[in-house]
């Protein structure tokens, strides 16, 4: 199995979502909150809007702009997402992908349960150059006791078809 880790800590917004982790032919080098392997590539945004977020995705169009948010502010709900391309397929033409977020508190202590769910199961891959967003999602609310300082979320998204059981991930 493929598994792609990242800490989501810096963002920009706005955001336009086109649909590549190539520049000029090449792969974007990785960062903390943006991983590739090969083909497969994932980006974990967080958004202040994600109502809007999921409405302009249903939208047909070239590319999807939304709010992203740099900082959580305590006792407003935001919500970290997932984009993806290029995720293997099975026999029957889908894709097999999950990711588990964790968030730790500042002291590197967890924070809460890990969130296990579906990227893209059982869905055929997104088109040549196109990203889809994950089916799943995290969402986060620092409230008035929480420590003030860096929360950090990270999420694992496992590609089940690219690798067996036996292979160790390329990339972690």
């Amino acid at each position: 199995m493929r598994t792609l880790k990242w800490i989501g800590c810096r963002l920009v917004m706005p955001f336009v979502l086109g649909g590549t982790w190539k520049e000029n032919g090449k792969p974007v080098p990785d960062t903390a909150w943006a991983k590739s392997d090969g083909d497969f590539g994932a980006q974990l945004v967080f958004t202040d809007k994600p109502d809007e977020l999921f409405a302009a995705w249903e939208k047909p169009g070239p590319g999807v702009y939304y709010s992203q948010t740099p900082t959580a502010t305590r006792g407003v709900p935001i919500v970290g997402v997932i984009f993806f391309t290029g995720c293997a397929t099975d026999a029957h033409g889908n894709c097999q992908a999950t990711v588990r977020f964790t968030a730790t508190k500042p002291d590197g202590k967890s924070w809460g349960k890990p969130v296990d769910t579906e990227l893209w199961l059982d869905k055929p891959p997104p088109g040549e150059g196109q990203m889809q967003l994950s089916v799943g999602n995290m969402g986060i609310v620092i409230d008035p006791g929480d420590p003030l300082g860096i929360h950090k979320v990270k999420a694992e998204i496992t590609d089940k078809i690219t690798f067996t059981a036996t292979e160790a991930p390329k990339k972690e």
